[in-house]
């Protein structure tokens, strides 16, 4: 056997069994929200979250070079999807000033060199803005090109609200994570 055939022999076994696994379970890991469970310990749930009727969205500057090269858009896109997400949902009446607001949910995409996937954020806090309430973090899954790298960003969009829904509608059913696009 030749040395270029030996190598592609070891290239095919070591390949050819990653390829077989689903596209989202290869890049998954446990910095989901929604894969480690919303409240699966079953703490209370801050009253503000459950009994509060007005929220503010902030956008909160995360890592910048990730666009437009990497996804679509600018580093607001986040902040963008995710306002729509909610005012769609309906649940909170979104406010656009934080004073008038008993709950403020700060958005912020992150992809630093030491975590292997870049991660959705969002921070929950009273409407005073000092007191944390609750998070969640979504990972954005790996995909090659770029159409659907911008499908999985909307999709850890989603499933942020899902858990948020989830969060405040405990016993309901919140609206189906999105499933993961194939790459």
């Amino acid at each position: 056997m030749t040395r270029l055939a030996g190598s592609m022999l070891v290239f095919v076994a070591l390949v050819a069994p990653a390829l077989a696994i689903p596209a989202s379970a290869q890049f998954r890991s446990d910095r989901s929200s929604a894969e480690v469970g919303i409240n699966n310990v079953n703490a209370p749930v801050p009253d503000p979250l459950l009994t509060g009727k007005r929220a503010f969205i902030s956008y909160e500057l995360g890592d910048v070079t990730a666009f437009p090269s990497s996804y679509s858009g600018g580093p607001e896109r986040a902040y963008g999807e995710f306002y729509t997400q909610m005012k769609a949902w309906g649940r909170y009446e979104l406010v656009s000033n934080p004073k008038d607001a008993e709950v403020i949910f700060a958005v912020r995409f992150v992809d630093p060199p030491n975590i292997p996937h870049p991660q959705i954020r969002i921070g929950i806090l009273d409407g005073s803005g000092r007191v944390s309430l609750w998070g969640f973090v979504e990972e954005v899954d790996f995909a090659f090109f770029k159409k659907h790298r911008d499908q999985a960003f909307t999709a850890a969009v989603k499933q942020l609200v899902a858990d948020v829904q989830t969060l405040v509608t405990p016993g309901a059913a919140a609206s189906p994570p999105v499933p993961a696009q194939s790459k």
